[in-house]
């Protein structure tokens, strides 16, 4: 079984209680929401890579952007369309299952911007996206990637270790998915912006999320109290190491006029 398979079985394993288990990142998602909307406006056409069940998918619609979703797991491609029936956003909202990079070589329109949130970078084949990522945003346009960081889930010791060792080559993470394994990459941000991304696009911010505030203290902690915490640690952590040992980090890139 392909990597690509092996993880769209895994996701169609859990997409029905897959809105539940995010739910105590819901900061963490507001915090990505909030970037989105200062960078993306109604009329954009927004490309949502691994969109899931279509948390963020539904989210850019209901701001008036046009939304195209594109992820491999085909329970939870229905899963979205299941929430859209009940909404009057599906005008605005396109659809695609499959694998992503193969989905995104047969789109053509060019996007405004690129979304891909919760991990989705750190499972994809990087040297096949990256270039139709590129083809498919206009010069201008902004990608905005959201991954796993290279301290995830570590103690303190190990942590460091790993932001360390990030600086020059992935980290591998193994994670058990409703019990199927899905490998991922843990880059540092610097690295996977130089080793993939430096050509075609410009980088404008990068920023931790989960630097403060663990899974453990979250569920102790009221919204307003996590949405402070989140934009202190987007203003606080745009540097190395900080940006690079959090739970995730948020990489934001521009387009570059004229290709690579």
């Amino acid at each position: 079984m392909s990597d690509a398979s092996r993880i769209a079985s895994a996701y169609d394993a859990v997409a029905a209680d897959y809105d539940r288990h995010l739910e105590a990142d819901r900061w963490i998602r507001r915090a990505l929401w909030r970037h989105y909307d200062r960078l993306f406006h109604p009329g954009d056409r927004v490309l949502d890579v691994g969109c899931g069940t279509g948390i963020d998918t539904l989210h850019l619609a209901a701001q008036g952007m046009e939304v195209t979703g594109v992820d491999a797991s085909a329970a939870m491609v229905q899963r979205l369309r299941d929430k859209l029936g009940g909404t009057m956003l599906g005008s605005r909202v396109t659809i695609h299952g499959g694998d992503v990079v193969e989905v995104l070589r047969r789109l053509d329109r060019p996007f405004d911007g690129i979304v891909a949130a919760f991990a989705v970078l750190n499972t994809v084949d990087l040297p096949r996206f990256v270039p139709e990522a590129a083809r498919l945003l206009r010069p201008g346009g902004r990608l905005v990637a959201h991954l796993l960081a290279p301290g995830h889930g570590a103690r303190l010791i190990k942590k460091c270790w790993r932001v360390v060792r990030s600086a020059v080559q992935p980290v591998p993470l193994q994670v058990h998915i409703h019990g199927w394994p899905v490998e991922h990459a843990l880059f540092g941000p610097r690295q996977l912006y130089r080793r993939f991304f430096a050509g075609p696009f410009a980088h404008r911010r990068t920023y931790a999320l989960g630097l403060l505030v663990g899974p453990d203290l979250q569920r102790r902690l009221p919204d307003r109290v996590l949405d402070l915490v989140a934009r202190v640690e987007a203003r606080a952590s745009v540097s190395w190491p900080l940006h690079a040992a959090g739970r995730f980090y948020v990489l934001d890139l521009e387009r570059r006029p004229g290709g690579a």
